[in-house]
């Protein structure tokens, strides 16, 4: 098929299947497999470059939680142990982060009922102190609905806050520590992205499993901010040929590009040597779509005149 004629994701799965030699069937002996494959050459796409066309229009928004100051009863030697607070707390602190003030050895809360004294931590209680002024705290929020890529950085509202630089698991972690008390509270200076499994065979469940992704931040905040981040929309498609949830958020004359990396990887699966071809060509429209919508020059942006004219994708 030519590119023109790839307007759908039924359309790109058919190229797909044709181009790989085998039925153009959506139930065949490949047919779930392309599926699979253009999905996730489509997701991949997507993610791969701050794609104008495919952000959302609208910042995401993550709302820190202010630190609360309790005072504790007790705390049981019990495995995992239970803390008595002096009083009620009226919504679920289930999630948070629980230390004791002259210790300052983090725990998670790993359950709280609304309306009770009682958390039960995620371990064993190993502190001197088991009385007197602890802290609850969030260092640990839920993506927004529908959040495929997050580009760095992070924007807290503020005139006082510098930008949240969003890095990877293990360099975060080198820095600000692992369950502990790190560099504790104060003006927020870096975040990393906590991905649950992904593993799953129906879409509706990856898609699911996408949404309860999270971001940690260091430090955390002791007061409520509002932290923005721009962010590429997840978007699936259901491969019944019409209609928005069938029509690829990438401009029209590229969505040859889905079929050529999807092709790809239904032939590398089949050890097929014309594997390398398609990828290739995969290669080479990302190449071109980059110099159209990602222009850059010397390292500054600057607008080309066909830029602002090549957005839509229809």
């Amino acid at each position: 098929m030519s590119s023109h004629e790839l307007i759908t994701g039924a359309d790109i799965l058919a190229a797909v299947l044709l181009d790989a030699g085998e039925l153009e069937s959506q139930t065949g002996d490949y047919g779930t497999d392309a599926k699979r494959y253009v999905r996730e050459t489509y997701w991949s796409l997507l993610g791969t470059d701050r794609w104008p066309w495919a952000l959302s229009p609208n910042p995401g928004i993550i709302t820190t939680l202010a630190k609360q100051d309790v005072s504790v009863v007790s705390i049981s030697s019990a495995t995992p142990a239970v803390v008595t607070l002096s009083s009620t707390i009226a919504t679920s602190q289930t999630g948070l982060k629980f230390y004791m003030e002259s210790e300052q050895s983090v725990y998670r809360v790993a359950s709280h009922t609304a309306s009770t004294v009682t958390l039960t931590l995620d371990a064993k209680y190993v502190e001197d102190v088991t009385s007197g002024p602890a802290v609850l705290y969030q260092d640990e929020y839920a993506y927004p609905y529908g959040v495929l890529k997050v580009w760095d950085p992070l924007w807290p509202r503020g005139w006082q806050h510098d930008p949240i630089k969003l890095w990877d698991k293990p360099t975060f972690e080198q820095r600000y520590g692992r369950g502990a008390w790190g560099f504790g509270s104060g003006i927020v200076e870096a975040a990393c992205e906590i991905h649950p499994g992904l593993y799953a065979a129906d879409p509706a469940e990856i898609q699911e499993n996408m949404q309860a992704r999270r971001i940690r931040i260091a430090p955390w905040s002791e007061d409520a901010i509002n932290i923005e981040f721009d962010y590429t929309l997840f978007h699936d498609l259901d491969f019944f040929g019409s209609g928005s949830s069938d029509t690829p958020h990438v401009p029209r004359e590229y969505r040859s590009a889905i079929a050529y990396g999807a092709t790809f990887r239904l032939l590398e699966a089949k050890n097929d040597s014309r594997a390398g071809t398609f990828g290739q060509l995969y290669a080479g429209a990302l190449s071109q779509m980059r110099e159209l919508y990602i222009p850059q020059q010397h390292g500054k942006l600057h607008v080309q005149r066909k830029h602002s004219a090549a957005l839509g994708c229809t």
